[in-house]
């Protein structure tokens, strides 16, 4: 299933952390293309996390394929010691910009910082060849931390236009800095590139073109989404 020998890259981000760009993963990738598309009716929308479109659970053997991959080729220059596989679902952005909640036009983390070396990490595999479909940014805060929690506070309950004023974020997804955000690094897509990350890092979906998001697994911004436990080196904690 996965390539015995990917091209990995380390990319530096701010605060010591690092991102993994995995080019050829899967020695067959239209057969997970071929999975999404036979399962689409299974598809859900994530009501329960920021993913802008609908998900579907990677059977468990798929999972584990996906954890064994990340202990032998990633774990390392990730700067982890140990990691262990929570999710893995096939994902599919859909929504248009007025479809977006505000949490969605700015950045985000997937985990919150904790103390000591325990986090999670993170990893997107691009299933589509339009590179206009777009990658993923990735950004520092440039805020007080009580700035960013009220502002995440409020922002459930501004008007969009309230919540623009507020932070400057543009009308659909976050694909430029902002007065709470700086963007520092984009991760172009590729047909079958993976990228990983620690899921403290703020990140998002960087769409530009939103009008080519479409409800086809076969044309539209298909994805594979993992999250993971990792328990970081010292050298990096």
């Amino acid at each position: 299933m996965f390539n015995p020998r990917p091209t990995i890259r380390v990319v530096p981000l701010p605060d010591k952390e690092h991102l993994v760009i995995v080019d050829d993963l899967l020695l067959e990738p239209h057969k997970m293309v071929e999975l999404a598309r036979q399962s689409r009716a299974d598809f859900s929308d994530a009501d329960h996390n920021y993913f802008p479109g609908p998900e579907l659970n990677l059977p468990p053997a798929l999972t584990q394929a996906f954890d064994q991959f990340i202990v032998t080729h990633v774990r390392k220059p990730l700067g982890a010691r140990r990691t262990s596989m929570l999710a893995a679902r096939l994902a599919l952005a859909t929504l248009q910009p007025p479809q977006l909640q505000n949490l969605q036009r700015v950045c985000h983390r997937d985990t919150v910082p904790r103390p000591g070396m325990e986090g999670t990490g993170a990893m997107v595999l691009y299933l589509f060849h339009d590179t206009r479909l777009g990658g993923t940014g990735f950004f520092r805060q440039t805020c007080s931390d009580a700035a960013f929690t009220d502002m995440v506070l409020r922002a459930r309950a501004m008007e969009r236009d309230a919540f623009t004023a507020l932070t400057g974020a543009g009308p659909g997804y976050a694909v430029a800095s902002d007065r709470y955000f700086e963007k520092v690094y984009t991760a172009q897509p590729a047909w079958n590139r993976a990228i990983f990350y620690p899921g403290t890092v703020l990140h998002s979906a960087d769409i530009h073109h939103p009008e080519l998001l479409v409800d086809d697994v076969q044309s539209g911004r298909l994805t594979v989404n993992a999250f993971f436990n990792l328990r970081r080196n010292a050298a990096v904690a």
